[in-house]
């Protein structure tokens, strides 16, 4: 399918935002500490999935396979109580 300049125009434009758009990523922030960024955030991110993952060591050919798994509804709880929400941009 060959298209003019003007006809290609707008289905460039709608793939060029449609492809940013998928690109956003989610934000959060502390409710209960505002002043809080993404240092924290990561912290507390860290600290939630290590409460709330389990080391499984299977036995393997040549050595035994180490695997961590997390719990991610039990961490997002954690992060929950620790404040964080979701925010629009």
């Amino acid at each position: 399918m060959r298209c003019g300049r003007r006809s290609c125009v707008p289905l460039g434009l709608a793939l060029l935002l449609g492809a940013l758009g998928g690109c956003q990523s989610t934000q959060y922030k502390n409710m209960a500490h505002p002043d809080y960024g993404d240092v924290e955030y990561k912290r507390d991110l860290a600290q939630c999935h290590t409460q709330n993952s389990r080391v499984y060591t299977h036995p393997g050919g040549y050595s035994d396979v180490t695997e961590v798994k997390v719990n991610e509804a039990k961490a997002a709880s954690c992060m929950t109580d620790l404040g964080w929400q979701t925010v629009s941009r």
